[in-house]
């Protein structure tokens, strides 16, 4: 259902039908998908583990709504979701301890949204923050602290973001295997590439970042 014209008319209630053998769907470029046709597919797939909604521009509280119905939900890919709205919120107030895989891509999303986030989703395994242009050191170490079985978490091209922090997080979280730094080569990585290693965490700057560095599977790091 990728780039398919979903939501161009607006979904009707009354034609819905609950559906709870469906676990994966996938809406993404859907450019008239809203809210309320977000929230409604929600309620009718109690049992999703996993949601595309990457491009929806009109979407954001509908992925909220999301991880509050499907109480089974694993896997959200919400790159560049909201783009299309004057204002966009991603406030997730309540546990949402079954979420492991969550990109965030291209989101307008700030520190006290990301520290929300790692509090209520503390079970994520990967996080993908790339061009998260208002999140900054204090909002990754949030994530950090909170997220105790992170493995995997890139801020590429984020500019508030500096390498520093990378050496601080592999130190904190002894769970990380892969991160993708902010962006251009750091002196300060390369002279502790071997401490990274060492503790088994791969470490790759932003400005070489290959989309299939991220995208293989979590068990190759197992």
């Amino acid at each position: 259902m990728e780039n398919t014209g979903v939501g161009k008319q607006k979904l009707e209630e009354d034609c819905l039908v609950v559906n709870s053998h469906l676990k994966f769907l996938y809406l993404a470029q859907n450019k008239w998908l809203d809210d309320e046709s977000v929230t409604m597919l929600a309620s009718v797939c109690p049992n999703l583990e996993m949601i595309d909604l990457a491009g929806c521009r009109r979407v954001s509280k509908g992925a909220i709504d999301v991880l509050w119905r499907c109480c089974k939900i694993q896997q959200m890919d919400l790159h560049r979701i909201g783009n299309g709205l004057p204002q966009f919120q991603f406030r997730v107030n309540f546990e949402v301890p079954t979420l492991f895989v969550l990109n965030l891509s291209m989101c307008s999303i700030s520190d006290g949204e990301l520290s929300l986030i790692s509090k209520s989703c503390y079970n994520l395994k990967e996080l993908n923050l790339g061009y998260c242009d208002k999140i900054t050191n204090n909002g990754v170490k949030q994530v950090v602290k909170n997220c105790k079985q992170l493995r995997m978490i890139s801020f590429k091209s984020c500019p508030k973001v500096t390498c520093d922090v990378v050496a601080w997080m592999v130190s904190a979280r002894p769970s990380l295997r892969k991160i993708i730094s902010p962006g251009f080569h750091s002196s300060d990585i390369d002279r502790q590439r071997d401490f990274f290693l060492r503790r088994g965490c791969f470490v790759f700057p932003g400005e070489i970042y290959d989309s299939e560095l991220w995208d293989e599977s979590l068990d190759f790091l197992e």
